[in-house]
């Protein structure tokens, strides 16, 4: 979409591949579902250089009824992605920003939530250098874990083998609940659920200036 384009460059403007790791870190997209924000990650990232490298889960299911286990195929646990759960197909560049989503280490600073800058890719781990502020610049290893989630859609608990981590360009509001960031782009391509949410996505930025916001009926809209 022409305007989805526009709010991204409107928050990470034209030349993203010049600008600095600390301008990134500052500035987010948030999105009222997880889908919509994993479509927005895939869409930047495809605009950074670098050959993409493909970390792909292992997916199975807990469920008291042993019928499940063969009425739910790889294939759909596949296109599963719970909110709090990174995707099936997790498509990483060496120099993506990306924020943990689970507890790891918090001595270390590998808390949820946190932001990571990746340094590099490999067959099954990638190593990486955090960026917020609590052990800033330390070098990390992550692989993948074993991570299992509920949701009110599924009628199981989708178990996924996967790296604990999402790209960090685009959030769910919900996702930023407590953190700050000089810009801030809001998409709302469909009704929010609660004006708490509202709430909560219009004060995620420092400056009420450096707010800009697609809705499906108002367009697109700078500095509400």
């Amino acid at each position: 979409m022409v305007v989805e384009e526009n709010l991204i460059e409107a928050i990470y403007s034209e030349n993203l591949n010049d600008m600095e790791v600390e301008q990134l870190a500052k500035r987010v997209i948030l999105a009222p579902t997880n889908k919509k924000s994993l479509e927005m990650n895939r869409s930047i990232i495809a605009k950074l250089q670098g050959e993409p490298h493909a970390f792909y889960s292992a997916d199975s299911i807990i469920s008291e009824n042993q019928n499940d286990l063969q009425k739910y195929p790889p294939e759909f646990l596949h296109d599963s992605t719970p909110s709090g759960m990174p995707p099936h197909a997790l498509m990483l560049k060496k120099g993506v920003i990306v924020m943990l989503l689970r507890n790891l280490n918090p001595n270390q600073g590998l808390c949820n939530g946190k932001s990571l800058l990746i340094t590099g890719l490999h067959e099954n781990f990638i190593s990486a250098k955090i960026v917020s502020e609590c052990n800033r610049d330390g070098f990390v290893f992550l692989q993948r874990i074993e991570l299992a989630l509920s949701d009110v859609n599924l009628p199981f608990v989708l178990k996924r083998g996967q790296l604990s981590l999402i790209p960090a360009y685009a959030m769910t509001i919900n996702k930023f609940q407590g953190q700050t960031f000089d810009q801030v782009g809001i998409y709302f391509d469909e009704p929010v659920s609660s004006h708490g949410q509202l709430h909560v996505a219009l004060s995620r930025s420092r400056n009420p200036n450096h707010v800009k916001i697609y809705t499906r009926h108002l367009k697109y809209k700078e500095n509400c």
